[in-house]
């Protein structure tokens, strides 16, 4: 009797998965005008679907050891996260005026409201994007399990495009810890929901802990996060339709 791995079986269905939305993505993309325009959400959808193949090659050869590529993903080293952060997200650019000045207090009293509502309302930033640009250096590093970035006009393009506001939550934890030897704000959330992608996935609620650090003139210089869940789960949820979860 032949006995076959059911992690086989998953890859190769995952393979399959990723070959069809990577078509649909990419006829998606051919309908956009060619233009000088910043590019359109078709275009980034396509992008992260060729990252879907790529992600699915490289489980495929892994797959005589999967603890080891397992392992690799939970601890992606500083340059592929820099790398994962390419998406056609658009150059730099300033986002405006700043609040220079302000205290620690006041800094970590806005992103206590900030991480719920949003800047003006639209829901928490990291669900809606709607991130308050005023606090925040416009060379900001922002830093997660799976990316690095120094944009906050990227991070802020990035956000917009990630999660559904409408079928998304997040909620704080505990109130923000503030250490003014260290210049350092603190945050704990929970969050989950939809993505915007094609295939819906769903990213089951997770905590994070956030990190904020403040430089000279009072702004925010980086913004470190740590999940509770592995960076590894959290990638195999994006790539996975809502309708088989």
């Amino acid at each position: 009797m032949i006995m076959i791995n059911p992690s086989f079986v998953f890859i190769f269905i995952f393979i399959f998965i990723s070959i069809f939305l990577f078509a649909t993505c990419a006829a998606l993309s051919a309908k956009a005008p060619n233009n000088n325009s910043p590019p359109k959400l078709s275009s980034r959808r396509s992008w992260l679907a060729k990252g879907l193949v790529a992600s699915a090659s490289a489980t495929l050869l892994d797959a005589s050891n999967p603890p080891a590529a397992v392992a690799t993903v939970d601890a992606l080293p500083e340059d592929l996260r820099r790398f994962t952060a390419l998406a056609p997200l658009g150059s730099p650019k300033s986002t405006g005026t700043k609040d220079a000045g302000l205290s620690l207090s006041e800094i970590a009293s806005r992103l206590s409201r900030v991480l719920v509502e949003g800047d003006s309302g639209k829901g928490g930033y990291f669900i809606s994007g709607d991130i308050p640009t005023q606090i925040f250096r416009d060379d900001c590093e922002f830093t997660d399990p799976t990316n690095s970035v120094f944009s906050l006009s990227r991070y802020q393009n990035a956000l917009k495009i990630l999660f559904d506001p409408e079928n998304s939550f997040v909620q704080l934890v505990e109130p923000l810890g503030m250490d003014e030897s260290k210049k350092e704000i603190v945050a704990k959330i929970k969050s989950g929901g939809i993505l915007q992608l094609p295939w819906k996935p769903r990213i089951s609620s997770y905590e994070s802990t956030i990190i904020y650090k403040i430089d000279e003139n009072g702004l925010i210089e980086s913004q470190v996060q740590e999940w509770s869940k592995p960076a590894s789960q959290a990638l195999k949820e994006t790539f996975t339709p809502s309708f088989i979860t």
